[in-house]
């Protein structure tokens, strides 16, 4: 029987070795750089007291003022990034829109003139079809340029009338006129 170790183990592994790992971090950095630091200021102290006390103090008080300079300037620059970003977003959306009012406006007028135009050549047209009929036929021209115009651009929906059912139930072939089937038969059947 195999055992799985349970959630609760495999997260205290998992904390001991990163715990583990952090230790070996925190000695390895004190042993190159915070006891190496702490050597030479401790020497530094005891050959220039008075600088070295300059300097602890001078850092100490000048912490807060250059951590508020940098927290400040990159509040700032996002800021004024983000305002920016959105001042672009607002000015490039009005500019899309107006160019989208001049192409609604452009499309409107497009559709109105085609219709104007797409009126005025067929009228020209007709015009042309009445005149020239009437005067290659008299009268008569008149009565083919009505047909013709009626044909022509007044389409009809037409039904065909059908002297046959459109349902056929037993459908049975008629006999042709050279068969052997007497009339009483033919009788028969119908009935």
């Amino acid at each position: 029987m195999s055992e799985t170790p349970s959630a609760k183990e495999q997260l205290a592994s998992h904390f001991d070795k990163s715990a583990a790992a952090v230790r070996a971090y925190a000695d390895q950095f004190e042993a190159s750089y915070a006891r190496p630091a702490l050597k030479t200021s401790s020497a530094f102290f005891d050959e220039h007291p008075i600088s070295s006390t300059f300097i602890v103090i001078f850092s100490s008080l000048a912490f807060f003022p250059v951590i508020t300079f940098i927290a400040l300037s990159l509040f700032t620059i996002v800021s004024l990034s983000f305002v920016a970003l959105c001042c672009a977003f607002v000015v490039s959306s009005a500019i899309v829109l107006f160019f989208l009012s001049i192409l609604v406006l452009s499309l409107v007028t497009a559709f109105f003139a085609s219709g104007f135009f797409t009126v005025l050549a067929l009228s020209t047209y007709l015009a042309y079809r009445f005149v020239a009929l009437a005067r290659s036929r008299g009268r008569e021209g008149l009565s083919a340029w009505a047909v013709e115009t009626k044909t022509r651009f007044i389409q009809f929906k037409r039904r065909e009338a059908s002297d046959e059912s459109a349902v056929v139930v037993d459908f049975k072939e008629p006999p042709h006129e050279d068969s052997n089937v007497t009339d009483a038969f033919v009788k028969q059947e119908g009935s």
